[in-house]
């Protein structure tokens, strides 16, 4: 039965590739044709359809950081009390009712099922080692919440990813203004690859059925 329904998803994935290929190769024969023969119409077209959406501005609130300190040290020893009662629920819940080989044998072929048991069982420890970590800070602010201070000297760090990503919000160009320069030549270059592509996921997708 679980055999049976890994493969059916595996199939299921192939078909999704194969076609989604297709689909991919066919557009780019489109846009190789619409080059040659109107390359005036194709090039307004993509200027239509060019729009970069930059998400800086869309989660910029999400970067701003907020001060939780407060509260955390108004009410510490609950906070605490949370990290000790949910680390010891997540280890005795991970370290008994997670069976890595039970659940690898639903969600892989047999051939596959040691690499995801390995896996499987690889990701419940790194779990428990988190949870008893959480165990350990919890205790920590019930019997020396002066700790806590001095934890939040080094612990407390704001890194925004908007700093190190800013420069992936330029737009890059130079390969839209070269098809522009020469549309026909490209529009050549691209219908034939894609037609090349076209023929080949045919070819896969005829052997496979």
């Amino acid at each position: 039965m679980m055999s049976s329904y890994s493969n059916l998803m595996w199939q299921l994935l192939i078909q999704f590739s194969i076609v989604s290929f297709l689909v991919v190769a066919v557009a780019g024969l489109g846009v190789g044709a619409g080059l040659i023969i109107s390359s005036q119409k194709t090039v307004e077209f993509f200027h239509v359809v060019n729009r970069w959406v930059s998400t800086r501005q869309v989660l910029k609130s999400v970067e701003v950081p907020r001060d939780t300190d407060q509260v955390a040290h108004r009410y510490h020893r609950w906070l605490a009390a949370g990290f000790v009662l949910g680390g010891f629920i997540s280890i005795f819940g991970l370290a008994v009712g997670l069976d890595a080989s039970a659940v690898s044998a639903v969600f892989a072929q047999k051939r596959v099922v040691p690499v995801v048991t390995v896996a499987v069982e690889s990701a419940k420890w790194f779990l428990i080692v988190g949870s008893a970590f959480g165990i350990v800070v919890g205790a920590m602010l019930i019997f020396y919440p002066n700790a806590e201070s001095t934890l939040e000297k080094y612990a407390n760090r704001w890194v925004s990813p908007r700093r190190v990503t800013r420069s992936w919000d330029d737009m890059h160009m130079n390969l839209d203004r070269l098809v522009e320069a020469h549309p026909k030549p490209a529009g050549w270059i691209i219908a034939c690859t894609s037609a090349a592509a076209v023929i080949f996921g045919l070819i896969v997708l005829t052997r496979y059925y």
